[in-house]
């Protein structure tokens, strides 16, 4: 499921998840977004 409307936002994340997330390569946005996602899904399904 996903919902393929974005937005934008500004958030303050800790240095190193940043640095976590951009080590890959380009898309660190995407990537923090899928984690972000699983994570939504996961407690979604639990409740």
């Amino acid at each position: 499921m996903k919902s393929g409307v974005k937005q934008a936002v500004s958030m303050r994340l800790d240095a190193d998840v940043v640095a976590w997330l951009k080590k890959p390569g380009k898309g660190y946005q995407t990537r923090a977004n899928r984690i972000l996602r699983q994570r939504m899904l996961e407690e979604i399904r639990r409740a």
